[in-house]
């Protein structure tokens, strides 16, 4: 009998124990379900445990690869990733990223081609390389590009993975709002690697791993790109900061009738880098392009005329020595006295570049698209190195017999620009030695009359522009049309104008009287005061 009640206390606690066992697991598989992705139905505890392991499996693999491509090198800082530190390099290098097929399409460009070529990422993308490069670099380019196919061997996953780095030199188009314009390209170099689109990992694709998967590329030739940072041979001390990250951004200042910053609220040093004691008393135009200077002037002659309106698309100079697009709503304020105009209140709003160039396009009665320039890929049977590009020469040939751009637009760029242009019948050629940059710059005596000029031109439109408001400052508000009368010849709206003129002046008699009025009786009020002061001392 004690033997069994013996046996009888074993397994009680050992059912305890086991019951105990299996509910924490059964905490533990619930909470494991809990944490796993698209957990809208019941699972099971093999489907959990399943669901598990394939995930620990794959962020062993991810944080393989990431460990894999990431940069060890000492001089990169630990608290920045590779994207950041990818950009950042970018950036001082005045460079971007290319991939580009063996047969030259693009695949993916990087936004930072934009500040340093003025294309728009989405220009490039599925287009061909030649379109942006001079016709007489085509055979050297095509040659480069499929030097790694000719061998049976070259494209074997050791060569792939091995430093097979790949150095040229070229020049590429830079864009333009107006396509008509006459085409200049800059010199640039290509340092990258050939790559096999299936031998890249996610991680590593730092962006265009959506856009280089693309079904209709069956061959083993067009599954590996070129992947290539390009840079510019001159550097780009002013850039265009063309890629904005939150759009509609804004910030607010005032303005006295001269343009002189009197106040910047707080929002403003996040976006153009000044501080507001750095630009209160400063002028405005210190910091406009010389090429917006006679947009912008009449843009604030529409409002001394009329009080308040919107500005032109502009660019602005931050504190880092880059443009950034602005887009103004301004209105004069009165005194509440006097009606004197006594500053300006500027809301200022961040555009980006793909809007300006909309817009500017819409203006010119040009559809936002990139004409479909393609070369055509068919070869000779005798030459490996020929390439047809007809619908190319007719593009050129287009881009030559248009109007030449204004000195203005390219003198103020800091970089050097190789310029294209045969007024010839025959079409444009440019033949470039890849290994020495064979450039079209100014002499030193050129440049700095070039760059006097232009100073000179924005001096003397700063001058016109401070003539024209200034007077402002020293009329009362019914006056301030009267004054600017000669200089705008608005004849059509004299009537609206002289209108307003006598409800002004009407409004200014009555103000007028309301002082005399309010004078007399402070005048009779001191005399009973006088009276009484008399009677008191009498008493």
């Amino acid at each position: 009998v004690e033997e069994d009640d013996k046996d009888k206390a074993k397994r009680v606690s050992r059912n305890k124990s086991e019951k105990k066992r299996r509910d924490q697991f059964n905490v533990l598989i619930k909470e494991l379900g809990s944490m796993l992705p698209g957990n809208a139905r019941k699972m099971d505890k093999s489907t959990v445990l399943q669901k598990s392991i394939d995930f620990l499996r794959k962020h062993k693999e991810i944080t393989a690869q990431s460990d894999a491509s990431e940069i060890r090198q000492d001089w990169k800082p630990t608290f920045l990733s590779n994207e950041e530190f990818t950009q950042l390099m970018l950036e001082a290098l005045d460079g971007f990223f290319l991939a580009i097929m063996t047969d030259g399409n693009i695949i993916y460009v990087s936004e930072s081609i934009t500040p340093l070529l003025e294309h728009l990422p989405s220009d490039l993308v599925d287009q061909s390389v030649f379109n942006f490069i001079p016709e007489g670099e085509h055979s050297e380019i095509y040659k480069i590009l499929s030097s790694h196919l000719l061998g049976s061997d070259s494209l074997t996953p050791e060569y792939l993975k091995s430093k097979n780095q790949l150095e040229f030199c070229c020049h590429m188009l830079r864009g333009t709002i107006d396509p008509k314009e006459q085409p200049t390209y800059e010199y640039v170099k290509f340092i990258g690697n050939f790559k096999c689109l299936n031998s890249v990992s996610n991680s590593a694709h730092n962006g265009f791993e959506g856009t280089i998967q693309r079904s209709h590329r069956p061959s083993y030739e067009d599954k590996v790109c070129f992947v290539a940072t390009v840079r510019l041979a001159t550097p780009q001390f002013i850039k265009e900061m063309c890629t904005v990250e939150e759009p509609n951004e804004e910030f607010t200042s005032r303005h006295s009738l001269e343009w002189k910053f009197l106040f910047l609220d707080h929002r403003a040093p996040p976006i153009i880098g000044y501080l507001p004691f750095e630009v209160l008393g400063t002028s405005g135009y210190d910091y406009y392009h010389v090429d917006d200077l006679d947009n912008l002037a009449k843009c604030h002659e529409h409002l001394m005329q009329y009080g308040k309106g919107k500005s032109c698309y502009y660019r602005f100079l931050t504190k880092g020595q880059q443009w950034i697009w602005l887009q103004t709503h301004y209105y004069i304020t009165y005194h509440q006295w006097n009606s004197r105009p006594e500053f300006i209140v500027c809301t200022h709003t961040v555009v980006s570049y793909a809007e300006v160039r909309a817009e500017r396009r819409r203006e010119l009665g040009i559809e936002e698209s990139l004409p479909e320039i393609t070369a055509d890929k068919s070869q000779d049977s005798g030459s490996d190195n020929h390439i047809n590009t007809v619908s190319l020469k007719e593009a050129l040939e287009r881009f030559d017999t248009s109007p030449t751009p204004s000195a203005s637009s390219r003198s103020s760029r800091k970089s050097s620009h190789t310029a294209v242009s045969d007024h010839s019948s025959t079409p444009t050629k440019m033949t470039v030695d890849t290994s020495t940059p064979p450039r079209q710059s100014l002499s030193g005596h050129e440049k700095t009359a070039q760059r006097r000029s232009s100073l000179s031109s924005q001096v003397t439109l700063q001058r016109k522009i401070l003539y024209l408001i200034s007077p402002v400052r020293h009329v009362p508000a019914f006056n301030i049309f009267i004054v600017l009368q000669p200089v705008f010849q608005f004849s059509a709206q004299l009537g609206a104008m002289q209108h307003l003129k006598d409800q002004l002046e009407q409004r200014t008699r009555m103000i007028e009287a309301n002082i005399h009025r309010q004078q007399e009786e402070l005048r009779k009020i001191q005399e009973q005061l006088q009276i009484v002061h008399g009677q008191g001392l009498q008493v």
